[in-house]
């Protein structure tokens, strides 16, 4: 695929993230996505960052923590890989004698010069597919999407936009330990076994301050005598606090 007019144009990112002042315009999804969406098992949440997230300027995104410029030829490469990898089903499909097992499920996407999109659904991918579960040609792309975002994390700047998403678990039972949910930050939905909302401003403050991140096991909360949630949150990226229209 061309590149080189996708590259060229850029996009406007829609926030000042580094200094917490308001979007300005909206941006477009990431042109490659490597995620892995939250959701829940019993008792307990997930809610892991995308690994990678490039957009079209070449500007790439680390588990929403850290953000680099890539280089042109290094943006290129990746999505020519993707292309030819997500391009070809056989390349994403799980072998069926080895069936995944209640696992958390990753979503890659490439968006092309037509705005069409390339996806992926890998279940029980895990961190690589130890198991081998799925062709050479996607393990492959990982380790590129793996090489990247270490560089990402490794030389670029801190990511701390003024946009949280905040995740929620209705608890069933009464945990071993839990503390009162915070004062000051908005109480969660526990009409549904799982919520998310996005949460702006100094309540995201509030919650970065209050609320630990990246914990394996998120925390209990007793929300009154007989309701109690795990909660856990991380970093919104750009076309996520301000989506483009029609997204």
């Amino acid at each position: 695929m061309d590149r080189r007019t996708l590259l060229a144009a850029g996009a406007a990112i829609a926030v000042a993230g580094l200094t917490g002042e308001p979007a300005r315009a909206a941006t477009r999804r990431p042109i490659f996505e490597w995620a892995r969406p939250g959701g829940f098992f019993p008792g307990e949440g997930f809610l892991t960052p995308p690994a990678l997230a490039v957009y079209d300027d070449g500007t790439a995104y680390a588990d929403a923590a850290a953000t680099l410029p890539l280089r042109p030829a290094q943006v290129e490469r990746l999505l020519t890989q993707a292309a030819d990898v997500l391009g070809d089903p056989r390349n994403t499909r799980r072998d069926p004698g080895r069936p995944a097992r209640d696992r958390p499920v990753d979503h890659v996407s490439l968006r092309g010069d037509d705005g069409a999109h390339l996806t992926a659904e890998l279940p029980g991918w895990g961190d690589g597919d130890s198991a081998h579960a799925f062709p050479e040609a996607l393990r492959a792309l990982d380790r590129h999407v793996q090489d990247l975002r270490r560089t990402v994390l490794a030389g670029g700047e801190p990511w701390r936009p003024n946009a949280i998403l905040l995740a929620t678990v209705r608890l069933d039972h009464r945990p071993d330990a839990a503390d009162p949910w915070p004062a000051g930050l908005p109480r969660p939905d526990l009409s549904a076994l799982y919520a998310e909302r996005v949460v702006r401003g100094e309540q995201a403050q509030a919650v970065r301050r209050t609320l630990p991140p990246g914990s394996a096991l998120w925390p209990a909360y007793r929300m009154s005598p007989l309701a109690f949630a795990r909660a856990g949150w991380r970093h919104l990226l750009p076309h996520e606090i301000e989506p483009a229209a029609g997204e």
